[in-house]
């Protein structure tokens, strides 16, 4: 079957979001919690964008090491997303965006059951 896209696509379209998120929390004055918080929901939304495009991928492809795969690459996508919301948890604590870390977090942990469950 012909990819709906590669895994190098989807490494692609998270990093642009990425870096999209640290050029928008860098502008941000740090007084501010609000647009943090903002910052942290529009990447965790573009996260479940990538998410849903692996879904589709992935119930359309038969081999089930080819699905493993997926998931993979979505574990490691996520790994990347936390990792920046972790970063601006630690640098505004008081801002409230350990809410999307830890959803972040649900939700690798739900591709990684399902990346096991397919190999």
């Amino acid at each position: 079957m012909k990819e709906c896209l590669t895994h190098s696509d989807l490494l692609e379209l998270s990093q642009g979001s990425l870096d999209s998120f640290e050029q928008q929390v860098a502008g941000i004055p740090q007084d501010l919690c609000a647009p943090f918080f903002e910052a942290a929901g529009k990447l965790e939304a573009e996260l479940l964008t990538v998410y849903r495009v692996v879904v589709m991928c992935t119930k359309r492809e038969e081999d089930l090491d080819r699905v493993s795969n997926w998931w993979g690459t979505m574990v490691q996508i996520c790994d990347d997303f936390a990792k920046r919301l972790s970063a601006l948890v630690i640098a505004h604590p008081d801002c409230g965006a350990e809410h999307y870390y830890d959803r972040v977090l649900e939700l690798r942990t739900k591709c990684l059951r399902l990346q096991k469950m397919h190999s």
